[in-house]
């Protein structure tokens, strides 16, 4: 994890797998599909991808979920949020977020058109300055990745689902 004085000093293969090209896995199971326009349209954004990993659960939003189950979605809306706001700020439009629901897992993956802007996650940074939300992101999946191919960039993580 990070260092609580300063940067992440342990972090070198997460820095390290966000300048890996990997093709993209093929999601086979594409049930939620998001146009992103702006930072302040992420907040519907989370609402809608909350409804979703829950109905993805068979839990509905006024149901009481298991912690186990809060917990997961809490996780995956972190990893969303991460990735959808990254593109906005740090993409180019048009930007898309697209959720697959597979077995055992949830595959999310956010399109944007700069493929020249490859995610930099943040080094030698005080704690505070921000920029490190990619190493979240590789603590809380069970893979991420960058594949750029002509006009787009596409990022993805894999969730694992609760059992």
């Amino acid at each position: 994890m990070s260092d609580p004085t300063g940067t992440p000093t342990g972090y070198a293969d997460a820095f390290t797998s966000w300048h890996a090209n990997r093709p993209t896995p093929q999601a086979t199971d594409t049930r939620l599909a998001l146009e992103l326009g702006s930072l302040r349209g992420l907040s519907m954004v989370r609402r809608q991808v909350r409804d979703f990993l829950l109905s993805s659960l068979d839990v509905g939003r006024d149901d009481d979920a298991s912690p186990t189950v809060e917990d997961a979605v809490e996780k995956a809306i972190l990893v969303i949020d991460e990735l959808t706001s990254n593109a906005v700020r740090h993409g180019a439009l048009p930007a898309s977020l697209r959720i697959a629901d597979e077995d055992g897992h949830w595959l999310i993956i956010v399109t944007d058109a700069a493929p020249d802007r490859l995610p930099a996650p943040a080094r030698e940074r005080p704690a505070g300055g921000g920029g490190y939300g990619l190493y979240v992101i590789a603590d809380l999946t069970a893979t991420h990745g960058v594949h750029c191919e002509h006009d787009r960039k596409h990022v993805c993580a894999c969730l694992s689902k609760p059992t």
